[in-house]
């Protein structure tokens, strides 16, 4: 059933949260979809971000939202397999056996697509990722919107993939409309991704469906191997455009730096504990993060000294040996751990080929044993971090903005790596003009306050009109109100996921700004261009408060601290 005559408005920066229980919940979620908005859901696997595969504009929203690159292709999700003949041009023997087996579950089937998938679905390539989830909430979602939906793990691009809502929140909140709230994901790592345009199952990505599993589905279906590698090929992660997600570009990957710590003798007790004492013997008072099983944790808790155990944050999985519990909590605890401020992550290895195929697959990618940085983090081991403010005519707001910016950075300096206190790390701003005359001065008010203000010079500012090479070079972009961040993602759209306006950011990491009477200030600063000086000094004193507040999480963000 199609809702596109309802067509609901949820305000832009708000998101809401749906919990449903009867069909009628399900009415304006699927509305949103069928109306080519974005609506973040539950998977047995995942929380994924999803939009209508058919609708190449509604897509596109995806990338912007989560800050994904266009050549990182997205999987389509379906409610029943009477749904699949239609997107795709052929459905090989091969595909049907492992629709037939394991649809609805964990699993995506890569076949050759029809002209109903746009090329943006699939990077270009001629073939797309289908998947049937097996999760009531997502099935009766996208029953009710009546289109296929394409759908990546609803989180930022290259963070720990999502497993509640309240991580797909965390991340998403304020740059989508809605998230259904399905409660945690019960298996907790992504599908795995089969490609079956041929005669014999080739793993592009592991997941809870393993090749012995694949290799008995195939059996009783009478299909047998005629001359295929005996082993998965991931090789194709090295040749340009990936063939299915989490291939190529950085992914899983957590703020704190991460260790894999894996048994030996069966056991990881020991290995713990030593890594444990050499973290901190090497970080004096540091925040250690341990993902860990049960009886790994009360060993831990018996041989570390209450001073030592102040230290530590845990985060119990389950059984020592439990796979599927490790699995199921392993994204969560990745966040967990990361919000909670630790320098390091100590993560439980498992050996084996099955669940723990696909888990250490994960786990080595957010550790950075796989890591890849994506196409405009590729200077991230620059020793500098740089932030661009952008306004209409760079002459007022968006001149300030770095001058206060660069001040607070002289004063709060120096900086370092996160996790790294001996590294150096610069930190400066600049500013640009969506409709900027380049050379212009800045305006004689924003200059007298920013000296009178800030003992900052502006009297040799000469103005830049905003340019693409601009947004690419600078880590994040921040305009004065919400209007010019919607005027520069439209100039912009392949863009469009660094660029925020000081009230969306705000919003999406809950900073409250209040006045001395308590009441909340708005963000968005309107243009005191031509005014009194007064309301010069007012703009300016608004922009130090604003920065002020975003300034720990704008640290946080860009992966540095203030050294000691």
């Amino acid at each position: 059933m199609r809702h596109r005559d309802l067509c609901p408005k949820v305000p832009e920066g708000e998101t809401r949260i749906i919990h449903p229980v009867t069909d009628e919940d399900y009415v304006f979620p699927a509305a949103l979809l069928a109306c080519g908005e974005l609506v973040a859901f539950p998977t047995e696997t995942v929380y994924g971000l999803g939009a209508d595969a058919t609708n190449e504009a509604a897509v596109a929203k995806i990338f912007a939202a989560k800050g994904r690159p266009g050549d990182n292709p997205l999987i389509v999700h379906v409610a029943r397999k009477s749904d699949i003949p239609p997107l795709v041009t052929h459905i090989t023997p091969l595909a049907q056996c492992l629709m037939d087996a394991f649809m609805p579950g964990p699993v995506t089937l890569v076949m050759p697509k029809s002209r109903l998938i746009p090329d943006l679905v699939s990077a270009g390539l001629p073939t797309v990722g289908i998947r049937m989830p097996a999760h009531p909430v997502a099935l009766n979602l996208i029953r009710h919107a009546g289109v296929p939906v394409a759908a990546p793990s609803a989180n930022m691009s290259g963070s720990p993939s999502p497993t509640r809502a309240e991580h797909v929140e965390k991340d998403l909140s304020g740059r989508i409309p809605c998230i259904v709230d399905g409660g945690p994901c019960d298996v907790g790592i992504e599908s795995t991704v089969i490609d079956v345009t041929d005669s014999w199952p080739v793993i592009l990505r592991p997941g809870a469906i393993t090749m012995s599993m694949l290799e008995d589905a195939c059996a009783k279906a009478g299909i047998l191997p005629h001359g295929q590698p005996d082993s998965p090929a991931f090789d194709a992660e090295n040749q340009g455009v990936p063939k299915a997600p989490g291939m190529k570009y950085r992914h899983y990957a957590p703020k704190a730096e991460m260790r894999i710590v894996m048994p030996e003798s069966g056991d990881r007790k020991t290995q713990y504990l030593e890594a444990v004492l050499s973290f901190l013997a090497d970080r004096g008072d540091g925040k250690l993060g341990v993902f860990c099983g049960n009886s790994e944790h009360e060993f831990l808790e018996m041989e570390l000294t209450p001073e030592q155990h102040q230290q530590i944050i845990f985060y119990v999985f389950g059984g020592d040996t439990d796979i599927d519990a490790a699995a199921r909590g392993l994204f969560d605890g990745i966040r967990s751990l990361d919000s909670a401020g630790v320098g390091r992550i100590l993560a439980a290895g498992f050996v084996g080929a099955g669940l723990e195929h696909a888990y250490m697959n994960r786990l080595e990618k957010a550790a950075g044993a796989k890591r890849e940085l994506e196409p405009l983090e590729a200077d991230r081991d620059s020793p500098c971090r740089s932030v661009l403010f952008v306004c209409t005519g760079n002459t007022c707001r968006s001149p300030m903005a770095e001058a206060i910016f660069n001040k607070m950075a002289a004063e709060k300096g120096p900086f370092s790596e996160m996790g790294q206190p001996r590294s150096e790390v610069c930190l400066s701003a600049s500013s640009a003009g969506i409709y900027a005359v380049n050379g212009s001065p800045a305006e004689a008010g924003a200059v007298e306050a920013a000296k009178n203000l800030f003992a900052a010079d502006l009297s040799g500012h000469a103005s830049r009109k905003t340019t693409d090479e601009m947004i690419s070079e600078n880590d994040m972009i921040f305009t004065v109100t919400r209007e010019h961040a919607v005027i520069l993602r439209r100039f912009f759209p392949e863009l469009a996921w660094k660029i925020e306006s000081f009230s969306e950011y705000m919003s999406r990491k809950s900073i409250i700004l209040r006045a001395d009477d308590g009441t909340v200030r708005k963000a968005d600063l309107p243009d005191p261009f031509g005014q009194h000086r007064i309301v010069y000094e007012k703009t300016a004193m608004s922009l130090h408060a604003i920065i002020e507040a975003m300034w720990p999480a704008i640290l946080d963000d860009l992966g540095i601290v203030a050294a000691d």
